[in-house]
């Protein structure tokens, strides 16, 4: 598709836009502790800069001291000089630049604070940990001067303009929710009352720095709250900001509460794999239809032609990529060349590591916040290595070490590389991975090395006669069979062999032994092929995928549930028979589950075999062992394993 739309130029608040791509705004924890600018944080900002997004909205910055969170600041004279560096050295790219201007009020959390933390209304909500105090009017005018004064040290520092932070249910939010503003006073009660905060903040902008500036507004189009903002009310203020003088709106979402635990909800305000493509694109379209300006739409876009349709169909004026673009900083240039671009997998690992104070990584792209230390630069010597298994640490190790100047020779047992994930990308509710996959084929095909298909090593000598300098073993990990009766049985199958057949030849009535991401994913691939799904685990269902982030295990479960797959859980597989399973329940006793088939995802174990022998045959050689035939793990193990390896060669 020819990305026509994508890359027109818009105009937002007179200033020229070379592109309608946006970096969204989104915390990374690379910051110094004080708030202030450190050098990491402007080689992540440049390097996504580079890679050719026309305007870049820079994470929630405090307008005010006495609450911050752990963010950036803007509430003081003394970042100017740091956020000016920064600027520049986007600008230099031909990139506009905002800085979203923002509050938490009642979110922000006493262990940062020390302080009781305060809003409009002293309620409690599920989005608060714990009861905030009440403003007093003092406080309120104070606090909009705090957020005219943060718009004026942006304009100092030479930012493009800023986006005013009214999503989320942070500070402005709150003041617009009737699901948070219960106040008497001008500051809520109708509409216009609870949209006077807001008001006040952009016309005190408007008038302190001038026409030239460029002022957005994000809001929550959805808010998951009982008397929250639904689309209806959403339009109406997006037309009421348009009114006060606004150039663009921005529409996300709101679906989460404290302890990083979520509320079912249809607009997820961090869409996750199992998502719909542009699932909160709807809100922005609603918007569209009511306003005159530019809107942003947002919400887990991945995909340059998904997001070049959104745009055809006028749906939204810009698109707002987020995590496709810590994944691949060079999403942009990429698409528009037609070239292969590394695929985020909405696995929210960056999120999870956000929420649970750390900086952002990424399970695809290992270089994200040390963008410097892994600038790619030739090896003076080169070495010739081989590389046994073609999964994703093989490939990664590969792709990495091949751009590094060395000699590699990549060999795989199957007709295909990919290892797990060709498996992996089968179910068509995961199109990302099916995408990944794909950089990953291409991006092997197109390089210098040498790839060996259809080629098992079986033996030491095989690996001997290629005269390697350097090993790497990077095999995988076979699926773990319980000791069972009956497991041997012609009706049980793994899911391995499941998948290997992507229209699988199985009975209607099925028995899914493991509740594991891999056995909930196959047990909701299965429910829509038509099959009737028993899953059973020994754990509880409040037990199941814990170390998942919470979005993404909500709707897994949620997806599950609507497919039909019936999960049992506390239940402990006995013995197979040709009729079923016998489980042991947790509170005593057995139960039958009848079964045509029986699909074990049981855990995976590393191949051992081959590994072993050559770490024995090799003493003195440089060996590395990699991915799953190391320690079993995710794909962000594997990924990360291959990749740092290779810049240990």
């Amino acid at each position: 598709m020819k990305l026509e739309r994508l890359f027109s130029p818009v105009e937002i608040g007179g200033f020229h836009i070379k592109n309608r791509i946006v970096m969204a705004p989104m915390g990374a924890n690379y910051e110094n502790i004080d708030g202030s600018v450190s050098e990491v944080l402007i080689n992540y900002f440049e390097a996504r800069a580079k890679g050719g997004a026309g305007l870049i909205i820079s994470p929630f910055t405090m307008v005010s001291e006495d609450q911050r969170a752990a963010t950036l600041g803007i509430f003081s004279d003394r970042f100017i000089p740091g956020l000016n560096r920064l600027c520049k050295r986007l600008q230099y790219y031909g990139a506009r630049f905002l800085l979203q201007i923002a509050h938490p009020g009642g979110k922000v959390m006493r262990a940062f604070t020390g302080k009781t933390p305060l809003a409009p209304s002293s309620i409690y909500s599920p989005i608060y940990w714990e009861r905030p105090g009440e403003l007093s009017r003092d406080e309120i005018e104070e606090l909009i001067e705090q957020f005219v004064q943060a718009a004026l040290r942006a304009r100092e520092a030479e930012f493009d303009g800023v986006e005013v932070h009214g999503a989320h249910t942070y500070l402005i939010g709150q003041f617009i929710s009737p699901h948070t503003n219960k106040r008497k006073d001008e500051y809520g009660g109708t509409f216009e009352r609870r949209m006077k905060f807001p008001f006040q903040i952009v016309k005190g902008v408007k008038e302190a720095c001038g026409e030239d500036f460029i002022i957005g507004f994000k809001l929550s189009a959805h808010e998951q709250l009982k008397g929250g903002v639904d689309e209806k009310l959403a339009v109406r203020i997006a037309r009421h900001m348009e009114n006060v003088g606004v150039h663009y709106i921005h529409a996300a979402a709101t679906s989460s509460i404290p302890g990083l635990l979520r509320v079912e909800s249809d607009f997820p305000s961090d869409p996750s794999i199992y998502s719909p493509p542009g699932v909160l694109v709807q809100l922005a379209e609603k918007i569209k239809k009511a306003v005159s300006i530019p809107v942003i739409a947002t919400g887990g876009i991945t995909d340059p032609d998904f997001a070049e349709r959104i745009l055809e169909e006028n749906r939204a004026d810009l698109v707002a990529i987020g995590r496709a673009l810590i994944a691949d900083p060079e999403w942009p240039v990429r698409a528009k060349a037609g070239l292969a671009i590394k695929y985020c997998i909405k696995c929210n690992i960056c999120h999870k590591r956000l929420w649970n104070k750390k900086c952002v990584k990424c399970t695809v792209n290992p270089a994200v916040g040390e963008e410097q230390r892994f600038e790619v630069k030739k090896k003076i010597s080169k070495k010739r290595v081989v590389i046994v298994g073609a999964g994703p640490a093989g490939m990664e190790t590969a792709l990495m070490a091949a751009q590094r100047g060395h000699e590699v020779i990549l060999y795989e047992e199957k007709d295909k590389v990919g290892g797990k994930m060709v498996l992996g990308s089968i179910p068509p509710f995961k199109p990302e991975m099916g995408k990944l996959l794909e950089y990953y084929e291409t991006s092997v095909v197109k390089s210098n090395i040498d790839v060996k298909l259809e080629q098992k090593i079986a033996s030491v000598d095989e690996i001997s006669a290629e005269n390697p300098e350097v090993i790497i073993l990077a095999v995988g990990a076979d699926l773990i069979v319980p000791e069972l009766p009956g497991v041997d049985g012609d009706n049980v199958l793994t899911v391995l062999q499941l998948f290997e057949n992507e229209t699988p030849d199985i009975g209607r009535d099925v028995v899914v032994i493991g509740a594991g991401l891999v056995g909930c994913e196959t047990s909701w691939y299965l429910s829509t092929l038509g099959k009737s799904i028993k899953l059973i685990d020994i754990l509880s269902m409040e037990e199941l995928l814990q170390d998942e982030h919470p979005t993404n295990r909500l709707t897994l479960l949620r997806n599950m549930e609507k497919a039909g797959v019936n999960i049992l859980e506390r239940r402990k597989a006995k013995r197979i028979s040709e009729e079923g399973v016998i489980v042991e329940k947790a509170e005593g006793g057995e139960e039958f589950l009848n079964a045509e088939n029986v699909i074990l995802a049981t855990g995976f174990q590393p191949k051992a075999e081959l590994r072993d022998a050559i770490l024995k045959a090799f003493p003195e050689a440089e060996v590395f062992q990699i991915g799953d035939c190391r320690e079993t793990g995710k794909l962000y193990e594997a990924i990360h394993e291959g990749y740092h390896t290779a810049w240990q060669i």
